[in-house]
């Protein structure tokens, strides 16, 4: 298919974010409206990935971006689908990639300044950066003192970091839409509220929209509903950083089973949390929005954890059902 764009000379350049990755770059160009990657691109994966794989404590951050070009909403989903067509390919090449993510953050538009009308290929684009060992934190600036905090609260409201989830399971639905679901129960326990979600998935790492889900609506509030009025064993688990119910909401959840191929009955599933962007005060006490990493993770026995044929791990975010 012709491209809607020009393609640049240049298609991997050097990252805008700072890190100290061993390894990293910005796949730009993008076709506009696109998620397709470029051959430039894959040739770029491919050598990185194949490094990394030589150290099994390697870590992926990736961070995914869209121009000005059309609709805010439709350019965050653009950004999120152009991660994950990189992580697609890198587990294409290593199949333990996908629990190397440590970072999975999709900017959208609100990456820079422009035009509405902009289209820049540089911002087309998603950063990769691929940490070997342990990510250490940045070092401190030498014979500098660190700056008082500012008092002035981080935007959201009230952050809390004692949680519990109840995670009772999953159900798969391939005879009606082609994928399935896994559930979960949050609640705050310092508000003493609770709120019921689902996440939607299809195989392995792939997303399923809620939409795709409407002629199994019905089974979820089911399921759902008698999920909160039964009981559910909950877990409490500590966030590593204070975090608002919105930004809780925004976790990208990866869902790791026990057992290969469509499980039925009792599963084991190793459940963890990333959030997507959390409000941090900065080194200058400054609020800013950072990639909020690892929240927790936590180990449950539910039922049907293993949704995918074949797949042994659900990546994506939730959607809530009850509110």
């Amino acid at each position: 298919m012709a491209r809607k764009t020009p393609p640049v000379a240049r298609q991997v350049v050097e990252p805008v974010l700072q890190s100290n990755a061993f390894l990293k770059g910005r796949l730009i160009d993008f076709d506009t409206g696109s998620a397709q990657l470029e051959e430039q691109h894959k040739t770029w994966l491919r050598q990185k990935i194949n490094i990394a794989r030589t150290n099994s404590m390697y870590r992926i951050r990736l961070v995914g971006y869209a121009s000005k070009l059309g609709d805010e909403t439709k350019n965050e989903t653009l950004s999120y689908n152009r991660m994950d067509n990189v992580l697609k390919f890198l587990q294409s090449i290593d199949n333990h990639a996908m629990d190397r993510v440590e970072t999975f953050r999709a900017v959208g538009e609100a990456g820079y300044q422009a035009k509405e009308s902009d289209d820049s290929p540089d911002w087309r684009a998603v950063e990769v950066h691929i940490f070997i060992g342990d990510i250490p934190p940045p070092p401190p600036p030498p014979n500098v003192k660190p700056v008082p905090r500012k008092v002035e609260p981080l935007p959201g409201g009230e952050r809390f970091t004692k949680w519990e989830i109840a995670s009772p399971g999953g159900v798969f639905v391939a005879e009606i839409v082609g994928g399935g679901f896994n559930i979960f129960i949050i609640k705050n326990t310092k508000l003493n509220e609770q709120r019921a979600y689902i996440q939607p998935i299809l195989g392995v790492g792939a997303s399923l929209s809620l939409s795709g889900l409407k002629a199994a609506w019905n089974i979820v509030q089911q399921i759902i509903t008698g999920a909160q009025y039964s009981a559910p064993s909950f877990t409490a688990v500590t966030t590593s950083i204070p975090v608002t119910w919105e930004e809780m909401e925004a976790c990208l959840v990866r869902v790791s089973s026990a057992g290969a191929g469509i499980v039925k009955g009792p599963a084991i599933a190793i459940i963890t949390f990333t959030a997507a962007g959390v409000w941090q005060y900065g080194p200058s006490g400054t609020p800013l929005k950072l990639p909020g990493g690892v929240l927790f993770q936590f180990t449950s026995t539910g039922v049907n954890w293993q949704l995918g044929a074949g797949a042994s791990v659900a990546l994506g975010p939730i959607v809530r059902v009850d509110g």
